[in-house]
């Protein structure tokens, strides 16, 4: 990142921010603060523009308009002065607000005049039973009555009481209701009424709100409030459908006016990193190195020769600089996962380009299912054409919508996974592995299938050489990392760390797994292990590793203890911290490698829950499947072996097992198998070059959805186009 300096004429103020705008590459440098200059106060024109965005704001959302979705419709603007802008925004806001106004104030007067026919209709319903005349309820010269709803248990209670404390002189009639409680109705002197408000309140009573203007009967009561409701009913949708047309007639004009006010909210927010003096102005701000000529292309084209540019790279930007990260637009779920691990630092590279590749490669290891994988893809494919569209999946969806390439790609991968170990929908009963080494059945030599007692093992040793390989990818990184960085020490402790890991892994598989005293053997040869290859035959002289002429005494100090000795003393020179570095790779070598036999157990356990639903399962239906050979390779086989005694000796796939599985296993092992994916890349992955800790690039751009500015030249001649 490097700093440009923009000094312009004051006039050309509106022209450079709608440059840098253009160019939507460009974070401002608070160089005011810096300077400890004060804020200008905002002009009229400018304050205008947040109290018009507020009201059109108001507006959208009384019409039910998302302003932050698309709606496929651009509207040419021109906002080549403010000016032009608040004319949109004033044209539209005379146009529909003090309508919508109008409708939203006579909606509301009308809902909570419902509200009261609601409540009219509600109490004359608890009233019906008991006969009573809403009118007689309340104060007159000589008595007071009441009507409320008493919980049950409590009438005896409540007549044992008010009779105690008038004396008998009370009117109580009562009459328990379905839904719980009694209704009663109360009637004591005047000069009670205070008395048998405390013992009602005491006793729980919830009096009855009687509306003002109830009379008659409790029925007619009810029956003129609804029909009252009915009538409002309508005359709200009469108010909506009103609101659906002016909408449906002013809706994208009232958008784009929205969107050219908030983006003239942004300039003005703007332009407190200004520096302002009696002719010109001053502002400062990051740009990708390699951005300067498109800058001053743009800065040109707009202001002309009034202007001034200059490019610096300071010394604090080694601290302060923001980190540009520059990934295709593909790539963005991948990014996503690495900004939520932390921001990519100075001294990092952005592992998103690697990831794109690696995450869903040891997804698909894990779900390797050709069916289910398939459906993945269908997911991902459905939110990327949903995101494309415009549509809203919700809060919790609309992270599947966001990371719908992310799908795509896991999909994909599973399905090649699935192809590669034989897996469709779970059963091993339909596709034969494209790896030979993974098959289900082999034969026992005596022209018998068995079930292979190897592929456990073989599946095992290929999760710890794609760990081994992903590790290795992530040492060379921070090799690179400290070469480009010219730390000199680091850089010889990731060398050494390199030579000692592939060290130790050659031993592994190139000589032993299972007895250390074999790598300090003084006769013999060492073969050489060549990644992936040798999966299915074994270690050592296996007839795929090469062998070359050291023995493995030799071979363990040359590779294995002069680095780790190397390691050592690189490390040591850095103090407290070297020390725990090296103490973290040296055991981080194995534990991490160890991890990635999460691989070999996910899958298997993936295997073995999908096989339970079609062993436990009736499968109902045996779907068939025809031989399939494509170039010689053969995809479905004529013949399968399955342990189901009633299914078909030709491919097939049990339905039921297939579909409960599906949902069950598919879901909850597609959940287990990204988080243990997103854990081999955070933990095991990351910690050997990648340290986050920078601060995300924040550019001054603006992402249009509703309009299109017509660009109008009015500036080659230094003059101000306003």
């Amino acid at each position: 990142m490097i700093v440009a300096k923009v000094v312009s004429h004051r006039d050309f103020e509106r022209q450079v921010l709608m440059a840098i705008e253009d160019f939507s590459l460009f974070e401002f440098i608070d160089v005011r603060k810096q300077a400890g200059i004060v804020d200008i106060k905002r002009t009229r024109d400018e304050e205008t523009v947040y109290s018009a965005l507020d009201r059109l704001t108001r507006v959208l959302e009384s019409l039910n308009i998302d302003y932050t979705r698309k709606t496929g419709v651009l509207i040419d603007i021109d906002d080549t002065t403010l000016e032009s802008s608040l004319n949109l925004a004033s044209e539209v806001i005379s146009a529909v607000e003090e309508e919508v106004l109008d409708i939203d104030s006579k909606t509301t007067i009308a809902r909570l005049e419902m509200e009261r026919q609601r409540g009219i209709a509600d109490v004359a319903r608890s009233l019906e039973p008991l006969g009573i005349d809403p009118s007689l309820i309340g104060t007159t010269e000589y008595t007071f009555t009441t009507a409320g709803l008493i919980p049950s248990g409590r009438e005896s209670e409540l007549e044992w009481s008010i009779g105690e404390v008038t004396e008998g002189a009370f009117s109580l009639s009562t009459l328990s209701l379905k839904r719980g409680g009694s209704a009663a109705v109360i009637t004591v002197p005047i000069e009670m009424k205070e008395a048998v408000e405390r013992i009602l309140s005491a006793l729980q009573y919830e009096a009855f709100p009687i509306s003002e203007g109830s009379a008659g009967k409790p029925e007619k009561i009810a029956q003129d409030a609804t029909e009252k409701m009915a009538e409002l009913e309508i005359e709200i949708e009469q108010y909506e459908l009103r609101k659906e047309h002016i909408a449906q007639e002013w809706g994208d004009r009232t958008l784009a006016a929205w969107e050219v006010l908030f983006v003239e909210s942004k300039r003005v927010d703007i332009k407190s990193y200004v520096v302002y003096t009696d002719q010109s102005i001053k502002m400062w701000g990051w740009i990708p190195e390699g951005k300067e000529e498109e800058l001053e292309s743009l800065l040109n084209e707009r202001v002309g020769s009034a202007l001034e540019v200059s490019f610096d790279k300071p010394h604090f930007a080694e601290h302060d600089a923001p980190s540009y990260i520059s990934n295709p637009s593909v790539m963005k779920p991948t990014e996503d996962v690495v900004k939520a691990f932390g921001i990519p630092s100075r001294h990092d590279l952005d592992p998103t380009k690697l990831m794109f590749i690696s995450f869903p490669l040891i997804f698909g290891l894990v779900f390797a299912d050709i069916g289910q994988g398939f459906l993945l893809l269908l997911i991902g494919l459905a939110a990327l054409r949903g995101k494309r569209k415009g549509e809203d999946w919700g809060a919790i969806m609309g992270y599947i919508q966001s990371g719908a390439q992310g799908l795509i790609m896991m999909g994909i991968f599973a399905m090649i996974g699935g192809f590669l170990f034989g897996s469709f929908f779970g059963a091993e009963t339909v596709f034969a592995p494209l790896w030979p080494t993974f098959a289900h059945y082999i034969d026992d030599g005596f022209g018998h299938l068995v079930l292979n007692p190897y592929r456990a093992t073989h599946m095992l040793k290929l999760s710890i050489e794609i760990g081994a390989i992903h590790i290795m990818i992530g040492i060379i990184l921070n090799i690179y990392n400290k070469y480009k960085h010219r730390e000199m020490s680091g850089l010889v402790v990731g060398i050494s760390y390199l030579w000692l890991y592939y060290g130790f892994i050659n031993l592994l598989f190139g000589v032993s797994y299972s007895s250390v005293g074999a790598w300090f053997n003084p006769v013999g040869e060492v073969n050489l292990w060549v990644p992936i290859a040798g999966i299915g035959y074994g270690i050592g002289n296996n007839g795929i590793y090469p062998a070359i002429p050291l023995s493995p005494l030799i071979f363990s100090l040359s590779a294995f203890i002069i680095p780790m000795v190397i390691m050592a003393l690189a490390s040591f020179k850095g103090g407290m911290d070297g020390v725990v570095l090296f103490l973290e790779y040296a055991i981080g070598m194995i534990s991490h490698t160890v991890s990635y036999a999460r691989i070999f157990a996910l899958n298997t356990v993936h295997i073995i829950l999908s096989g339970v639903f079609f062993t436990l399962i009736p499968a109902i239906i045996y779907i068939p499947f025809p031989e399939l050979n494509i170039f010689g390779i053969e995809f479905i086989p004529a013949e399968v072996h399955s342990t189901d005694p009633l299914a078909p000796h030709g491919p097939h796939l049990p339905l039921l097992g297939a579909i409960i599985g599906t949902f069950i296993v598919g879901i909850l092992e597609g959940l287990l198998a990204f988080m243990h994916t997103l854990r081999l890349h955070f933990v095991e992955w990351f910690s050997k070059f990648y340290h986050a800790g920078g601060v995300e690039f924040q550019p001054f751009c603006v992402k249009r959805l509703h309009t299109v500015r017509v660009v109008q030249q009015a500036i080659a001649s230094n003059i101000p186009a306003s």
